[in-house]
């Protein structure tokens, strides 16, 4: 049976090349859809790693000539003052690389027996309630760390399996360049889970968060946690006490959840668009290939007719014209997946080679079903053809 259908394609090769061809192009054009959608989804599905319902953050320029004694007063005051408004739970002080901001801060090394890069937080020992972290070993910094020997850090999970998989790393000393100066030795003091801060979509880095005080003059940005359903009066009354105390205008107060919804946005949009192209591809290729298959049959109605004369019943017929179309979708599959592959052979974006091939096998999972579909109906009438009927017609 494939060898007849083989060479019933092969008699008809010019009109089933054009066939082959918009299966070709159809493959190409959803293989670059599904490879952006699932890459995205992929990330999507990993947590962000701390909270944005009920997190503000206040950004505030530091002066380059401020007292350190006056800064540090004027810090402590800032955070007892905003406390003590009964619908603010928590405040946290952090460097001006926050989430959803397109900031960062990278740096490596290669001294520690591998290859170690890591973006670099400096936040105050009231972050991990203030952010909602979840450390699931050790623990977050506290104020005694002030006066260790070692600068003390906690890295995610995604950098301690890169570089202490298997092995102990609580208290663990390693070589790290974090001030542009030699290098030094910093202490694991703690491991978090996740903590996406590019955004929902974005691959998650290795992360190291190194210990700053709340006073230190590095930290110029400010976390306020605040309880559920926060009054509308709320953000003008921690206005007016920062600026009251800081003696300052110039600050900036945003609400994480505000600031997620509109990072996603600029990936959802795309996504969006790409399906959509996809679903209009779909249905055009839909339309023509339930066309060709119905043109077909009426072009073939005396030799379906000689067929069943000579004894194919109706389940032969309707295999046949099915057997037809998914063969040449077959060859079509093969000949782009054959390009295809060249993307995660070559590595030409950087993308995880498993989203290129989670792409195929969707991308020709939709063409077969789709084929099958289409040449449901067009093979059943064709098996309902009366021999008689059409061998007259002839």
């Amino acid at each position: 049976m494939t060898k007849h259908i083989f060479t019933l394609i092969w008699n008809k090769k010019k009109k089933n090349f054009l066939l082959l061809l918009e299966i070709f192009f159809a493959f190409l054009i959803l293989f670059g859809v599904f490879t952006f959608v699932i890459s995205n989804l992929r990330n999507y599905i990993t947590p962000l790693g701390f909270d944005t319902e009920n997190v503000w953050l206040a950004r505030m320029e530091v002066p380059q000539d401020v007292d350190s004694a006056d800064f540090a007063q004027m810090r402590q005051l800032l955070r007892t003052e905003l406390e003590a408004i009964p619908e603010v739970e928590q405040v946290s002080y952090t460097i001006n690389i926050t989430p959803f901001s397109n900031s960062a801060w990278q740096n490596g090394t290669d001294e520690n027996g591998f290859d170690l890069n890591a973006r670099i937080i400096q936040n105050d020992e009231y972050y991990e309630e203030t952010g909602g972290l979840n450390i699931i070993e050790g623990r977050w910094f506290i104020k005694d760390d002030v006066h260790s020997k070692y600068k003390p850090v906690v890295i995610s999970k995604m950098l301690r399996d890169l570089g202490w998989r298997g092995k102990p790393v609580i208290d663990s000393l390693f070589i790290f360049n974090y001030d542009d100066g030699p290098d030094n030795q910093v202490k694991i003091v703690g491991v978090v889970d996740h903590y996406k801060y590019m955004g929902e979509f974005t691959e998650e880095y290795n992360m190291i968060f190194i210990y700053e005080p709340t006073t230190s003059t590095n930290l110029d940005c400010m976390y306020i946690r605040v309880k559920d359903n926060a009054s509308p009066t709320l953000e003008e009354q921690i206005n007016k006490t920062i600026a009251a105390i800081t003696k300052r205008n110039d600050f900036i107060i945003q609400t994480l959840e505000s600031q997620r919804k509109r990072k996603s946005r600029q990936t959802w949009i795309p996504i969006g668009i790409l399906l959509g192209i996809g679903s209009f591809l779909i249905i055009n290729v839909a339309l023509g290939l339930f066309g060709v298959l119905w043109y077909n049959i009426n072009k073939r109605r005396p030799e379906i007719g000689l067929r069943r004369t000579l004894g194919a019943t109706k389940s032969d017929i309707a295999r046949q014209f099915i057997g037809e179309i998914l063969m040449v979708a077959f060859f079509g599959i093969i000949l782009a997946a054959f390009f295809t592959m060249q993307f995660p052979m070559m590595k030409l974006f950087d993308i995880e080679n498993i989203n290129y091939y989670y792409a195929m096998l969707i991308s020709a999972g939709v063409i077969i079903l789709l084929v099958l579909l289409c040449s449901f109906y067009p093979s059943r009438q064709a098996a309902l053809i009366n021999p008689a009927i059409a061998l007259h017609e002839d």
